[in-house]
């Protein structure tokens, strides 16, 4: 075979250049080396990280919008537009609103857990937010709860569990023994905890509230879950929703969600009034919810990113033209695969139970004796030899990888993604059956897959 030279690259071209001077080179993780390598520069990379997700080749067809004023003619328009999209999306209450910021789904968390502070609470120590963690992801919402000074009471489960009820059960019933009308003003918790693969059961937190009449206010992280999985605020009563740009929403990061019921709306002015007669300050300014609120009540802008709002308005668009209860079983789809490949093979699942397994993140556990070291080798032989991206689980170091179906992964790409693993696994020297987990994951994407029906008017190419 004729060694190619770099005689037929163009002297215009930048790759020449690399290569001449020696830039271009294999990659020096050491498990590389005596390995057979060969230039692939036309790779797409396959990501099952949670985000930013995988999108759709028309949102990446709409990546590149020309920057445009946030107050130029019909931007304000244009903005209450997107944003009520996504307000049907989520099936937000009437009478509520969503809040769009250039931040994150962090930020989004910041903003809830500063809101609904009162005379009262300045100066206290009193328990005024219940965080329910079960995983990486709700115990950074406990720290930014603590981080901002509030009073806070951080009930951890077990990772791989449901929310521990029984202790929010006790903590909701003592604080309404200790004041009738309730000190604690928020419970807040994950829909989809992404560091362990759970999606937790809000329904019954709803109840719980419910049954006990206590008037907190149910703050829920929806960030890897909105655009990934049913989710409805008013069946579920959810008064804050958290979101972000760029996962199941499938946009680039930069916007930060909050959408809020009317109840929280009323509750957000009613604190914000005390502390105004009090003349006292509430600690926030551009995460202020008082400040968003009357941003959107005055002009319908805040500070926003009008990329952005192009890009996630393509993004809705493809979500509704799919249809929304088949993204959502596509991605039911994609997990099943996932789960097929990692227990046909011997693997165990971090879930502990299937009723609230994640049809979003499919948390894997390393085969006990296989800790950190071995995880990062799979997790570098899946992107150098197979161009597949996929996460260890945040927080756990030691305890295994995550295979996500967020945004828009197809069964196609989980097939891919689960065959990749499983021969990277059986490469980096884990005791497992890679050629039943092959099998399992093939038998499953056979059992989901579905005929392609390209959109009417568009080929390949999105023309």
């Amino acid at each position: 075979m004729t060694k190619q030279t770099n005689e037929l690259i163009s002297p215009l071209s930048g790759l020449r250049r690399l290569i001449e001077t020696n830039q271009v080179d294999l990659p020096s993780d050491d498990f590389l080396i005596g390995k057979s390598a060969v230039w692939s520069p036309h790779n797409k990379i396959i990501n099952v990280t949670p985000g930013p997700a995988f999108g759709s080749e028309l949102v990446d067809q709409f990546t590149s919008t020309q920057t445009r004023g946030m107050r130029g003619p019909g931007a304000a328009e244009f903005f209450t537009a997107v944003r009520h999209q996504y307000g049907k999306l989520v099936d937000m209450q009437e009478g509520g609103m969503p809040l769009f910021f250039t931040g994150s789904g962090t930020a989004a968390t910041e903003a809830a857990a500063g809101a609904l502070m009162t005379p009262d609470e300045v100066d206290s120590d009193k328990v005024v937010i219940l965080t329910l963690e079960i995983g990486c992801f709700s115990g950074a919402m406990g720290n930014c709860v603590e981080n901002l000074g509030r009073g806070v009471l951080r009930l951890k489960g077990e990772v791989g569990e449901d929310f521990p009820f029984d202790q929010c059960r006790e903590t909701l019933e003592k604080d309404l023994q200790d004041n009738p009308k309730g000190n604690i003003k928020m419970v807040m918790g994950p829909h989809n905890e992404t560091g362990s693969g759970v999606t937790a059961s809000i329904q019954k937190l709803r109840d719980l509230l419910d049954e006990l009449n206590h008037p907190a206010l149910l703050v829920i992280d929806a960030i890897s879950s909105i655009g990934s999985l049913p989710l409805s605020m008013k069946k579920t009563g959810i008064d804050m929703l958290l979101g972000c740009s760029q996962k199941g929403l499938m946009g680039t990061p930069g916007v930060g969600m909050i959408t809020i019921s009317p109840k929280a709306l009323k509750r957000v002015r009613d604190c914000d009034q005390q502390m105004q007669a009090a003349e006292l300050k509430k600690g926030q300014h551009y995460l202020s919810l008082i400040k968003m609120i009357e941003a959107m009540e005055a002009t319908a802008l805040h500070t926003e990113t009008p990329g952005n709002y192009a890009q996630l308005a393509v993004a809705l668009d493809t979500l509704a033209i799919e249809g929304y209860d088949r993204v959502f079983e596509r991605h039911a789809d994609c997990s099943a695969i996932f789960r097929a490949a990692a227990i046909g093979a011997g693997f165990k699942l971090v879930a502990k139970e299937m009723s609230f397994t994640s049809n979003v993140v499919t948390a894997i556990r390393a085969p006990r004796g296989h800790g950190e070291k071995a995880i990062t080798e799979v997790l570098r032989i899946m992107y150098n030899k197979h161009a597949v991206e996929a996460a260890a689980i945040p927080g756990s170091p030691d305890m295994g990888w995550r295979l996500c179906a967020t945004g828009g992964i197809q069964p196609q790409h989980a097939l891919m993604a689960s065959i990749a693993f499983l021969k990277s696994a059986e490469e980096a020297g884990l005791p497992i059956d890679s050629d039943n987990g092959v099998s399992a994951a093939s038998k499953a994407y056979g059992d989901v897959v579905c005929y392609h029906r390209p959109l009417p008017g568009f080929d390949m190419y999105g023309r």
